[in-house]
């Protein structure tokens, strides 16, 4: 009761107080003939936004920002393997349809944290769904990654992970009053939602392109380094600004404290990571439309994400900040003690909870050296401050092979979260990315081969791993000297084969 009062007094907080920080230059934009909001959070958060909006893109949801652009939407319901319903947005392009038919190939799309599958389409006004002309895609530049896809020959999957607004039911669990909804990380997010993701769309399609940014890269590589097998799913596995160490971020997140005791506050409160959701971000995105404060906002952006002045505007920040998403505070605290550890580790509970889980008293590492390079994209940027060079650089010494291809953006500058608002996003990353799909994700040929030798090369591996498991196979009687040894040794073995040792430089 004391909750829905309290939610009830923020949705109705006087628009008056809010203008008072504003400057007297503010002005209102219309949020045009949308249709309403298909999500109750954002709903609650345009009856604060909508006063002081100043571009389309503040605080619409996902299927609103498709509408607007002139494309047709589906949504779609996945629920996992451990009961979370996720929502899948489809994006509806008739003239590519009329083109292709079904012949559209289909690409996942996954976001970072905290946001959600609306990152994608809240860079500048453009991405308006174009004519065909003879059979052939438009030539569109658009700036928002989802658009620039589809308005061209791909079949657009927009997911959500759970936990954020459009992912926040359970086949048993209340959100608002189970606690135990929100014990998750970006481990299950690997472990779950991909997986369901994936499935459903190959069910309903073929065999995939996956997009992932940020977080969505940790999710897919922690998958992949305990299911390799996975990569057969997927045509291309893309990878933008991806992260598997953490230990040599630059800028505000160096700050971050390191300490043992965010842990314990871990185990303590598990939740969600922002409250009051609507009221947080309808403020802060008002508070940065102001002249006063805007230039503040796009400081505290740079030093988080890698500055580049030259690419985002004061006036993009609005929108990011508009469009944040819920998240459970124990996803954040596993990214918090990745900083610590560097090279991601499952969660570290304490060396209790730990040595009961894990084996051991510190939480093992992730064996990235199992991701499969044959379909591997990685692509990032030299002035990532979240996913640096020599961060990039680790990953691949790590992994057993070079990847499919290995992208470094051309511009000095471009950061963490260009890919969302960089005013030249299309140019330097979107059409690499649909070079990309072009050249590989329809060779299938060259895919097939690529992923036939990795199979043959696991198996030979498997093989000789059965030969030596053999050759120490003693079968001692339980009580014979010896016995204790021979189970060490086959421990030992085991531990060897999910954990191979890498070879030093």
């Amino acid at each position: 009761m004391g909750s829905n009062l309290l939610k009830f007094h923020l949705n109705i907080i006087p628009n008056f107080l809010l203008s008072l920080l504003l400057s007297p230059s503010y002005q209102n934009v219309s949020s045009q003939k949308l249709p309403p909001p298909e999500n109750p959070t954002f709903a609650r958060e345009q009856l604060l936004l909508n006063p002081f909006r100043t571009t389309l893109n503040q605080g619409l949801t996902c299927g609103q920002l498709i509408v607007s652009r002139g494309f047709k939407y589906e949504r779609h319901f996945v629920t996992t393997e451990d009961g979370y319903i996720l929502q899948l947005y489809r994006i509806i392009n008739p003239y590519a349809q009329a083109a292709r038919g079904r012949n559209l190939k289909p690409i996942l799309v996954l976001h970072g944290a905290p946001t959600s599958c609306s990152s994608f389409m809240i860079n500048g006004p453009g991405g308006h769904i174009k004519e065909w002309i003879n059979g052939n895609p438009p030539h569109d530049t658009s700036k928002s990654l989802a658009f620039a896809l589809a308005n061209r020959e791909f079949d657009v999957w927009l997911g959500n992970v759970r936990g954020n607004v459009y992912s926040l039911n359970h086949t048993r669990l209340d959100p608002d009053r189970d606690r135990e909804f929100w014990n998750f990380s970006f481990t299950e997010m690997g472990l779950y939602d991909i997986p369901a993701m994936v499935d459903y769309i190959i069910q309903e399609t073929e065999k995939i392109v996956y997009i992932g940014y940020s977080q969505a890269t940790i999710a897919m590589l922690t998958l992949l380094a305990k299911h390799p097998e996975f990569a057969i799913k997927l045509d291309l596995n893309i990878n933008i600004a991806p992260i598997a160490f953490y230990g040599n971020t630059n800028g505000l997140s160096a700050f971050v404290p390191r300490s043992i005791l965010l842990s314990r506050i871990g185990l303590l409160y598990s939740g969600p990571l922002i409250p009051f959701l609507p009221f947080v971000d309808a403020f802060t995105s008002i508070l940065c439309t102001s002249n006063v404060l805007s230039s503040i906002c796009l400081e505290i952006y740079n030093y988080l994400f890698g500055p580049d002045r030259e690419m985002v505007s004061r006036d993009q920040i609005k929108e990011l900040l508009s469009q944040l998403d819920q998240d459970s505070f124990k996803n954040a605290l596993h990214a918090i003690q990745s900083f610590k550890y560097d090279q991601i580790r499952e969660f570290d509970y304490g060396p209790k909870k730990n040595l009961e889980l894990y084996g051991s008293t510190k939480p093992p590492k992730y064996p990235f050296e199992n991701v499969p390079t044959y379909n591997l994209v990685l692509i990032s940027g030299l002035n990532d401050y979240l996913a640096p060079p020599v961060n990039i650089q680790k990953l691949r010494n790590i992994l057993q092979g070079p990847a499919l291809v290995d992208y470094v953006i051309t511009w000095p500058l471009w950061s963490h979260a260009d890919i969302l608002l960089g005013d030249k996003a299309f140019y330097y990353l979107h059409s690499v990315i649909i070079e990309i799909i072009r050249k590989y994700g329809d060779n299938e040929m060259v895919l097939e081969n690529a992923e036939a030798e990795w199979i043959a090369e696991r198996d030979a591996e498997v093989k000789e791993w059965e030969k030596i498991t053999k050759m120490c196979d003693f079968n001692p009687k339980p009580n014979q000297k010896g016995a204790k040894d021979t189970s060490r040794i086959r421990s030992l073995l085991v531990h060897l084969k999910q954990n191979p040792p890498l070879e030093s430089a």
